[in-house]
Order: structure tokens, then sequence, then C-alpha cells
């Protein structure tokens, strides 16, 4: 059985046999290409003639079907399967490479992309992003949007400056377009119900709820394709429609990429408790590229003033601490002043007997 390194090498040696007459000059590349999060796949390009945009056919989970017993040949077949199924859409996109560099034509589709800071650094290094407490936002232009998924191109330094727009720029006009994608604050009671009886569930983002009639109040934001839509956490003024719409202040689950479960602050959880939640559940149910962060964030609902909980609970401590100290101060000041006086008075009370004495000799 071939290793990781062999097997890739073996599908890059022998795919042409499976390729039409067109692929037959097509120098094939493999390349190691990081996604979300530090994860690191392993992709094969093939080109067709002069394509400008070629796509890449990623190998790691073909390789894992070759381990668990599937032929090599048919491991083969399949990358060229993949590669011809993709050629009409390289060749779609491959007619819009000039409007991509046209930023009033391509603003209107750009996406806010939000990631962990400190998972991506290497990442950022070469995109266009903002920064904002634990997260990053970066943005990434969606040439098409539909039920399978979506096909997008990131939006890098050297694209910013093709275009001659700032990042605040892009921020700004991606917030815009993410806002026309829909925004959908949802009860997960009701979601959960849907998935079993069918229906839509209520969008509340613009409702007042009474939270002592709701049970289990835990909530969900997304978008309407339910596809990069925790990224709307970023806008304060959303923010603030969640937090007039639970009248409270909430916490902030991380839960992927795609939404954030949002909890009110009702005294019931504790940070430590919620952060050893999300850091389980991303282990056992959240495929890597998929995992948004580990840390649980807060909201207050009238400012809608975002930070790291777990810090924000370490301050207030903080602060307390210090009150106290000072408080103590305080009362040791005023305890020192108080005892001066009563010495002072009592010098005062000593001394009035002998003035009294004095002047009643006078007068006598």
């Amino acid at each position: 059985m071939m290793n990781r390194k062999e097997f890739y090498e073996y599908v890059k040696d022998n795919v042409k046999e499976y390729l039409p007459e067109s692929y037959k000059d097509a120098e094939i590349k493999l390349q190691e290409v990081e996604k979300n999060n530090g994860l690191k796949l392993t992709g094969i390009t093939i080109p067709n003639g002069n394509q400008r945009i070629v796509p890449t056919v990623y190998l790691d989970s073909l390789y894992q079907e070759y381990i668990n017993g599937k032929d090599v040949d048919s491991c083969v077949g399949d990358v060229a399967d993949m590669r011809i199924e993709a050629q009409g859409k390289a060749e779609f996109f491959d007619m819009g490479v000039p409007d991509i560099l046209d930023y009033e034509k391509m603003k209107d589709k750009l996406q806010v992309r939000i990631c962990d800071k400190e998972w991506n650094t290497d990442r950022l290094e070469d995109k266009a992003f903002t920064e904002h407490g634990d997260f990053a936002a970066y943005y990434a232009i969606n040439l098409e949007e539909n039920r399978e998924g979506i096909s997008s191109i990131p939006v890098t330094i050297s694209l910013m400056n093709e275009w001659g727009v700032s990042v605040e720029q892009i921020q700004a006009d991606a917030m815009m377009a993410d806002r026309n994608r829909g925004v959908r604050l949802v009860d997960m009671t009701q979601i959960i119900e849907s998935m079993i009886f069918g229906g839509t569930p209520k969008n509340l983002l613009n409702e007042k709820l009474d939270m002592e009639t709701v049970e289990n109040p835990m909530f969900c934001l997304t978008n309407e394709s339910k596809m990069n839509g925790a990224s709307l956490l970023l806008q304060e003024d959303i923010r603030k429609q969640i937090g007039e719409c639970l009248e409270s202040n909430y916490f902030v689950i991380p839960s992927s990429i795609h939404e954030v479960l949002i909890i009110p602050d009702n005294g019931i959880f504790q940070v430590s408790e919620l952060n050893a939640m999300v850091q389980e559940v991303n282990e056992t149910q959240v495929e890597r590229q998929e995992q948004l962060s580990d840390k649980v964030q807060f909201c207050d609902g009238k400012t809608a003033v975002m930070e790291n909980a777990e810090r924000r609970e370490a301050r207030i401590e903080k602060e307390a601490e210090k009150a106290e100290t000072k408080a103590a101060s305080k009362g040791g000041i005023h305890g020192r002043l108080e005892k001066a006086k009563a010495e002072i008075k009592a010098k005062e009370v000593n001394k009035a007997p002998k003035d009294k004495a004095k002047n009643l000799a006078e007068v006598l």
C-alpha cells in the first residue's frame, strides 16, 4: 500500500490517461492549500489550454478511501471525473475574470468571512482583513451562490490594490452585501421542530420577546442561505437588535463559521461552563475548517459592545477587588482622622476646667 505522498504522485502521473485529448499538454501540479484554522489540504491542478482560472481537486478524502480499500486506479478516475465536471464552471468564471478587477461590479458580490484571529495568522498574511477582538474578518467575492454551495475567490492585498480601495471601504460594502443576503435570528426549539415536522422557523430579529415565556432560551444567528453567516455578528446594529429582542445582555457561542448561538445572560450559565461546552463540541462534532472559535463572547444588550466573556469576567473581578481595596484604604484614613479629632477634642475638654477655674478666680 502506498503512503500519502506516493498516492498523490501516482494520481499526478496517471490522471491524463482518464482525461480527454484537450488535456494532453497540461502541466499538472500538486499544491498544498491552507484552509481555515490552519487545516492544510493537498490539491491537484490540471489546466485545459489557456484557461486562466484552473479548478483545484482535493485529494485528501480520496486517499482516505484508498486506505479503506478502494482501488487506486478508481481513485485516479474519480479525480479525472471531478476535473471534467468542473470544466464548465471554470470556463464561466474565466469569462468573468476582467470584471473581477472592476470594484463597482464586484462590491455587491462581496461577503464577510470570520475566523479566530489566533488560529489563522498565516492564512491572513496575504488577505485584506480587519480585526474585531478575538476575530478577524476577511473578505471574498462570491462568484456563484446556490443550494449546493458558494464558488468564491478571496480578496487578497494585491486585488485590493488593483481596485484602489481601502480595506475599510471593502468592509463597509461587504457588510451591506451581507445585510442584503438576509439576516435571521431563530429560536433553536423552532429549528428542531422544523427539522422534524417541516415549516420555516420565524425570524425574531425585529421582535420583542417575553423571555419568561421562553422555556429554553437559545437562538441562532445566521443568514438566509445558512452559509458563512457567523460574520453577521460583527455588525453593531444587528447586535443591538438582538439585545432589544431579548431585552437583556447575552452570550455569543461561536458554534461554526456558518452561525453563532445566542444565550441570554439570565444567571444560569457560568462562562467556564460555556467555554468548556464550545471546546467539547468543536473537538467532537465540528470539522476543523468549519470551526469558528472556542472563545465565548459577552454582549451588552443596550450598548452592543461585545468582548471576550472570560476576560470580561476577570476584568470585573479585578475592578471589584480594586474598589474594595480603595474603600478599605479610604476607611482607614477616615478612621485615623476621626481618631485625631477625638484626641484634639479630649485635649480641649482637659483645658476647659482650667480655663473655667481661671475665669472664676478673676471674678472673685
